[in-house]
């Protein structure tokens, strides 16, 4: 059979459906065809997704069985939590860490502002957090060097924020308000 009596015989059938349905008819039809296509579609794919729910349940509960090896990790990571408070220096050192901030802005030759304090202790925590609002005014290098030079010195601090303002357009001196946070283990105030 060769491609133009193929041809022939679908525009026969076609002309035949249409006098016999009507054009609502064939299009009603080719709905029901697409519907049933969909629905086949959507069936294997719960079934995929069934099969591959049920594969993923069984590691799960085989792993709810820890091996000796997962315990002895696991006891070591308990263990190096547990002595993570005592890396971090008592609050009774905050006094000498302020005052080695104050001392590096005085190296990198800062104009320093009033600052601010403030102790953040939770109830039952294990740490005490100390912040220290610091206005500074000078060139946006020398503010830079300050920074690098605090974090890089005193571990125990973390820059918390940073807030720059070029007070004159044309002006190369910036204020700028930086808040420092050191972190002290549960020696309390």
């Amino acid at each position: 059979m060769n491609s133009d009596a193929l041809r022939d015989r679908l525009l026969t059938l076609r002309f035949e459906l249409t006098r016999r349905f009507g054009i609502a008819g064939l299009a009603g039809v080719l709905l029901l065809c697409a519907a049933l296509i969909a629905m086949n579609g959507a069936m294997c794919m719960r079934a995929d997704t069934l099969g591959l729910a049920s594969s993923e349940a069984r590691p799960t509960t085989a792993a709810k069985k820890p091996s000796a090896e997962s315990e002895a990790h696991s006891y070591a990571d308990s263990a190096m939590l547990a002595t993570l408070p005592e890396l971090f220096p008592p609050f009774a050192r905050s006094a000498d860490d302020i005052a080695a901030i104050l001392a590096h802005a005085s190296e990198n030759s800062l104009t320093v502002g009033s600052a601010e304090y403030l102790v953040v202790a939770e109830s039952g925590g294990r740490y005490v957090r100390y912040q220290m609002l610091l206005p500074v005014k000078d060139q946006y290098g020398a503010i830079r060097r300050f920074l690098a030079s605090v974090l890089n010195n005193l571990p125990n601090a973390a820059l918390r924020e940073i807030h720059v303002e070029r007070p004159a357009v044309d002006g190369s001196v910036l204020d700028a308000r930086v808040r420092f946070e050191l972190v002290y283990g549960t020696a309390r105030p």
